[in-house]
């Protein structure tokens, strides 16, 4: 989820610098009133993985939320193997590996640490669930496609903290709340390069809207391709590339890569993303990967689509209060914080032995 980022300069007078904390300029803040953050992310490929996903703003000045302190209690602290009371070189850290200000191995906890001012203690404040109603409906025609409900496990985080290997477990994996469709929507088929549009009713009865065209998913290019069963084998004859073909309107692709440990159980290696390459002679773009993007081993890539609008919010460095990157507004035309988008998927298996 992107973030506003306030970054206050150390003020230097007579050469000396002081460090002030960002509570202290609350006053100049005292005038702000909360207000909500949406993400409306449909799924073409995989419909009842769509998700609405409704927040409210908070200022960074609020302490009662980001206080430094483990609030919930699931903190870990080294382990003192040799029960000499403190840390020793080679003893386990577990959550003891130091914040913002140091404390590595100091038995306490500190900003900046696993589990303090963590997801499990800040997202259910956050979170909206009041929404009145959530549904997805068809344009022009306006005729309903499916109705959401809340869900306080709408979705999943992973969290990987400075310094982890690129091919470890993520260190923490949270959930969040959202808004899912109902499960007598599953059934549902969207259909790409149509319009659909979200509409969310708020507890005080605003009316808030936005809309998407989702792109077709990427298809592989098979000519040349060696299989085993529904596993794509790298390092043969002619198949040191793997393209995907997409719909030449597409402005970026997301790929992301897990390492297969059980036909259940996948490590996240790496993910990239970057715009089409080229246009073939049919009009499609052509997403080209080389061998070297794969993980060693058996491996499974999910090729995401957004659709244009939601590909900009993606990548943008536009103020999230900026009209051209939000696409949501209320009844009264003005912009709500956030995006209605859509994404869609490719799931392929890979084998890749040698780089």
């Amino acid at each position: 989820m992107r973030k506003i980022v306030i970054i206050l300069l150390l003020i230097g007078i007579s050469s000396c610098t002081k460090k002030l904390s960002i509570a202290d300029f609350s006053d100049e803040f005292s005038f702000y009133t909360s207000e909500l953050r949406i993400e409306a992310i449909l799924n073409p490929t995989d419909f009842m993985n769509s998700v609405v996903r409704v927040d409210k703003t908070i200022l960074v000045t609020d302490t009662s939320l980001f206080n430094g302190i483990d609030d919930n209690g699931d903190w870990i602290s080294f382990t003192d193997e040799n029960g000499n009371g403190k840390w020793d070189e080679g003893e386990p850290l577990n959550d003891d590996i130091g914040g913002k200000d140091g404390g590595r191995g100091n038995g306490v906890p500190d900003k900046g640490e696993p589990h303090v001012d963590d997801y499990l203690e800040i997202l259910p404040f956050v979170h909206d669930s009041t929404m009145v109603s959530v549904i997805l409906v068809e344009q022009p025609s306006g005729n309903l496609v499916a109705e959401f409900e809340w869900h306080s496990k709408a979705g999943t985080i992973e969290e990987f903290y400075r310094g982890d290997r690129i091919d470890s477990k993520p260190i923490e994996v949270y959930t969040y709340g959202g808004y899912k469709p109902m499960s007598q929507y599953s059934d549902i088929k969207i259909e790409s390069k149509k319009e659909y549009e979200f509409q969310i009713t708020t507890g005080n009865g605003d009316t808030i809207t936005g809309t998407t065209v989702p792109f077709p998913p990427a298809e592989l290019v098979m000519d040349g391709t060696i299989w085993d069963t529904d596993t794509l084998l790298l390092n043969s004859v002619g198949n040191d590339l793997v393209q995907f073909l997409t719909d030449e309107g597409v402005s970026l692709g997301n790929f992301t890569f897990r390492s297969v440990v059980t036909p259940d159980s996948f490590i996240f290696s790496h993910s990239a993303f970057f715009p089409p390459s080229e246009l073939d002679q049919s009009d499609y773009a052509v997403f080209t990967l080389s061998k070297n993007m794969f993980p060693i081993g058996l491996s499974q890539v999910t090729v995401s689509i957004p659709d244009n609008i939601y590909s900009q919010y993606f990548i943008s460095s536009l103020s999230l209060r900026d009209e051209a990157l939000s696409n949501l507004r209320d009844q009264n035309y003005n912009v709500i914080l956030g995006i209605a988008g859509s994404i869609t998927e490719t799931k392929l298996y890979i084998k890749n032995k040698y780089k």
